[in-house]
């Protein structure tokens, strides 16, 4: 069965695509801006077992970092949000931004919880990283509730959801000067609408990001790989304030391209988080999340 949902721009994520020059998702409550993505939600993939959930954690009490059941990977701190806290949430239907201090997180570093969205019932979250500085991964089977209903993931299906968030930068730094991100941290890309298996691909880059006197800037690419399918995803923007969210290509409307959110450790390092959108040759369309540091 397929399910074609139309979400429309909101007035303030158009204002702000407008102030920085054709690009730009901004703060709020986590307001939906999406071109129109047709969702397949047919599976041929052989069933899961479903994995039951673990018990979650308050976002701002450290705990030491155990696995949950269903939930792979695990960090060495959970994710402390701040007054300037904000996420990124990549979702079939939708594509939201927002400043965020709402979570809840398991002891293994998966998100259940960012502002509207939840994850419950017999959930699996895949690719986590984090520390106290920023948390990232991908809601492959659960049910997802928000303020648009309630979705639910089987893993057969290969639908996912990515987040990143982190505690956003409330200033420029006094030092203007280029900075060296490292390699990144990544979400497995997964099918959004089009033809193909709906296989999960992978990501890599390393972006550049530097402070002059009018803001930042924001270089490099990804390249995203699908069924040994690379493609390029240009990272090229300016960002006029700290808050700027600058949109790359046709990210918002149906194309390749990124959104970009910049972040702080407060220990004069930066976090870049990009959310991306691919489409292949065959035109089958990806997306996933990423986070960098940069210093």
């Amino acid at each position: 069965m397929k399910h074609k949902i139309l979400l429309s721009l909101s007035l303030t994520s158009l204002c702000v695509l407008q102030a920085c020059g054709g690009g730009g998702g901004g703060g709020g409550g986590g307001f939906p801006v999406v071109a129109p993505v047709a969702v397949d939600s047919a599976s041929t993939a052989p069933p899961v077992a479903a994995e039951p959930v673990a018990a979650a954690i308050p976002a701002t009490k450290a705990a030491p970092a155990t696995s949950a059941t269903g939930n792979a990977d695990s960090i060495p701190s959970p994710f402390v949000p701040g007054p300037t806290a904000r996420d990124m949430v990549l979702g079939p239907n939708a594509q939201t931004f927002g400043n965020q201090t709402d979570t809840q997180q398991l002891t293994s570093g998966a998100m259940m919880k960012i502002g509207t969205y939840a994850l419950s019932g017999a959930s699996a979250t895949r690719e986590i990283s984090g520390d106290a500085d920023f948390a990232l991964g991908r809601w492959a089977a659960g049910t997802v509730t928000s303020a648009w209903g309630a979705d639910t993931l089987t893993l057969t299906d290969r639908r996912s959801y990515h987040y990143v968030v982190l505690n956003g930068l409330a200033a420029w730094p006094a030092d203007r000067s280029t900075t060296t991100c490292d390699h990144g941290v990544f979400t497995s890309p997964t099918y959004l609408s089009g033809t193909g298996t709906k296989v999960p691909g992978t990501t890599t880059g390393t972006p550049t990001l530097e402070f002059y006197s009018r803001g930042a800037r924001v270089g490099g690419n990804l390249t995203v790989t699908v069924e040994g399918t690379p493609v390029s995803v240009d990272l090229d923007s300016r960002l006029p304030s700290p808050t700027s969210s600058p949109i790359t290509g046709g990210f918002l409307s149906g194309g390749t391209g990124a959104a970009i959110m910049l972040g702080t450790t407060g220990t004069n390092a930066y976090v870049l988080a990009v959310g991306y959108a691919v489409v292949l040759p065959s035109g089958s369309r990806y997306q996933g999340v990423a986070k960098f540091s940069c210093a």
